[in-house]
């Protein structure tokens, strides 16, 4: 997805830079698995997806909570490309071997502000964990 405002891919890094940091524990592993999947999901070079990731960091210890950033891509998107991103945040999840249940309820958070419904997270979740086996 090519995407032309530069608000969305930083709307959507901030949403998963949240789920990534929610057990408070950052790893390089986290970080370097959304470079790649802003790289893969917004069609964009290396550095710029590293630059969207350093600004999101900045941006989301400023913002007052997630809706604002679910907001811009409830504008953007369509149902399919949020059931794609709820993938993605669930592959951040994943990212550590572990789904802590904080980053649980904040990819439950995530899909009430894009409008997912429960049968779609739990589909969602398991399309990652197979993709991880």
């Amino acid at each position: 997805m090519v995407i032309e405002d530069k608000n969305i891919v930083l709307a959507a890094t901030c949403l998963l830079l949240s789920v990534a940091d929610a057990d408070e524990v950052l790893e390089d592993g986290e970080l370097h698995i959304i470079e790649d999947i802003i790289k893969d999901f917004f069609e964009l070079p290396q550095e710029e997806a590293t630059g969207f990731v350093q600004s999101a960091q900045n941006k989301l210890k400023a913002a007052a909570g997630l809706f604002e950033f679910g907001q811009i891509l409830n504008a953007k998107f369509n149902h399919q490309e949020k059931l794609e991103f709820i993938e993605c945040v669930f592959e951040v999840a994943y990212a550590d071997g572990d789904l802590h249940y904080l980053e649980h309820h904040t990819i439950k958070k995530i899909a009430h502000i894009l409008h997912i419904e429960r049968d779609e997270i739990i589909a969602a979740k398991g399309e990652i964990e197979a993709y991880l086996d």
